[in-house]
């Protein structure tokens, strides 16, 4: 993936918005849609459910503190 620097981020407010989301660990389902399209599968859950599954996923990994 290629970078867009400081110009193709601050176009259209997305970039910021994914790195914002992604500091304060909320769900990016725009990421998410992205990701498909690039695998090439369509998506397999709804925004509601994606959301969902995020918070319900959030905090029983395995982590340092």
């Amino acid at each position: 993936m290629r970078g867009r620097g400081r110009q193709g981020a601050a176009g259209d407010g997305k970039g910021w918005r994914q790195v914002l989301k992604r500091i304060i660990g909320a769900p990016d389902y725009e990421a998410y849609l992205e990701h498909c399209r690039e695998a090439g599968h369509p998506p397999r859950l709804t925004e509601r459910e994606f959301v969902t599954q995020f918070f319900e996923s959030k905090g029983k990994g395995v982590r340092c503190c």
